[in-house]
């Protein structure tokens, strides 16, 4: 379930609240300092586990990804010490 910023317009407190998208307006959040409601507030979408072009990152994908760039960068070093001869 995500979670979704509430501030109040009272006092300032802001805090997160954990709720399904479909309750999104139908539902009051009440401040916990003065008790006012609060309103939601717009935030960036978080995306945790995900590398740039959007695919799911697994702890055994990280892990082969580190594996090829460390054969890439032996690879690279073998091919400028040739150069070298």
């Amino acid at each position: 379930m995500p979670l979704y910023d509430y501030g109040c317009k009272s006092c300032g407190k802001e805090k997160e609240v954990q709720h399904p998208i479909s309750e999104i307006g139908k539902i009051k959040v009440i401040c916990d300092v003065c008790g006012q409601p609060m309103k939601k507030l717009l935030s960036a979408p978080t995306l945790l586990g995900f590398d740039d072009v959007g695919r799911s990152i697994s702890k055994k994908d990280a892990s082969t990804k580190s594996e090829k760039k460390s054969t890439k960068k032996s690879e690279s070093k073998k091919i400028e010490k040739k150069d070298a001869a």
